[in-house]
């Protein structure tokens, strides 16, 4: 398969039109399309780009995103945090910190940070505990209308909601489901350990993906709590990661991180049910079990595509990763194969990718952030290219001011 032309740094940014806001969105519109929500806000032109970044080891890092590089503007402090999550309003940020004991119990907590409109900048609005034995979350969605807080808890195996206040700060956990279930896979799956959470097209339903007892689920939420109102099982053993929802709203993909695959199912937005697997794909083209396992997916906000990587362990602790970009049917789920870049070593572990317009971000959870130029409608991206060092880097949110 031949891969377009590479550039250096120089060509890449003349030609990387993204930054002069040409076909730019908001960044929560592109967000929340990626988690399957929309925002209720009115769109407005977009102003100066800034990335927040989760650092385990440095707390919140902010750059400004411009055309000779990314600057680091602020750094606030933060417990491990592991997701990022932006309110519909964009004048709020949500992190979740993937701790173990908080105040001498065994739980994690969530952060509310105010958002200065003209910088940037992060002000901590205030920070609440989980519930008893909800350790390190996983993963954060906010309520399409703005009034609550999920959390996807992936110790003790449970779901969190929390209010959300007026001022965007956070209330104390109003509902707690917990989850039962295991898989074959004995180390990873001895319990059931939710990933991820969205919200459907209808804005009334979560959905979520349960590692630990390979399982997809479905649940209403009202008055505060979350309902159970649809289960779906999936390969023994795969242990689904990531969800992404089609933006016609009628197909559902998940990644599989410990068969690394991505599974295409056809969801009913109507009855909020997940119907039948249209589609499989694997993602380990080296077909080996030594690979460390499927890691990050992103849609195209288009729905034209995926972008999706897996990384394979290495002798000496290393690691190398395969980047690939997927073209979907959209009426069958198909994914085809346009171009991979295989073998990308410099990247350990490749933690998160976020798709704008005509842009690629890359986060590597050792060598920080990379980008590379995109093409919408082939699908096609140059080489990605380093433009922030993060260590320990673990999430990022792009947002336009």
């Amino acid at each position: 398969m031949t891969r377009p032309t590479l550039w250096n740094r120089r060509t890449f940014l003349q030609r990387l039109g993204y930054f002069s806001g040409v076909g730019a969105v908001r960044s929560h519109a592109v967000w929340n399309s990626f988690i399957g929500t929309k925002s209720l806000q009115p769109q407005k032109a977009p102003g100066e780009l800034v990335a927040y970044v989760g650092s385990q080891g440095h707390g919140i890092q902010l750059f400004n995103v411009k055309q000779n590089g990314w600057a680091l503007s602020q750094t606030t402090a933060s417990d491990r945090p592991s997701c990022l999550a932006l309110h519909p309003s964009g004048k709020y940020l949500y992190a979740a910190n993937e701790i173990d004991e908080y105040h001498g119990l065994p739980t994690g907590t969530v952060e509310a940070y105010s958002i200065n409109g003209q910088d940037g900048r992060l002000t901590l609005l205030n920070r609440q505990p989980l519930s008893l034995s909800a350790t390190a979350p996983r993963y954060l969605a906010v309520s399409p209308d703005g009034s609550s807080l999920i959390v996807a808890v992936h110790g003790g195996g449970s779901y969190n909601v929390l209010p959300l206040r007026i001022d965007g700060s956070l209330d104390g956990v109003s509902g707690i489901l917990k989850e039962t279930g295991c898989g074959p896979d004995l180390e990873r799956q001895n319990a059931s350990h939710p990933q991820m959470v969205l919200f459907d097209p209808t804005h009334h339903r979560i959905l979520s993906a349960d590692l630990g007892s390979d399982s997809l689920n479905i649940f209403t939420l009202a008055q505060g709590r979350l309902n159970v109102t649809h289960r779906c099982g999936t390969d023994p053993g795969g242990g689904p990661r990531l969800i992404a929802m089609h933006p016609s709203g009628q197909i559902l993909f998940v990644m599989n991180e410990l068969n690394p695959s991505i599974s295409c199912f056809r969801y009913d937005a109507a009855s909020g049910k997940i119907l039948d697997r249209l589609h499989h794909q694997p993602l380990d083209n080296a077909g080996s079990s030594k690979a460390a396992g499927a890691t990050a997916m992103a849609m195209h906000p288009s729905g034209n595509f995926l972008v999706t990587s897996c990384s394979r362990s290495r002798a000496g602790g290393s690691a190398s990763s395969r980047i690939a970009a997927w073209r979907i049917d959209s009426i069958t789920g198909k994914l085809d194969l346009t171009q991979e870049l295989n073998g990308w070593r410099r990247p350990s572990y490749i933690e998160s990718i976020v798709l704008e317009k005509n842009a690629l971000f890359i986060l590597s959870n050792s060598a920080g952030i990379f980008q590379g130029e995109l093409d919408s409608t082939s699908s096609l991206f140059g080489e990605p290219i380093q433009v922030a060092e993060v260590s320990a880097s673990k999430c990022m949110l792009l947002h336009h001011l």
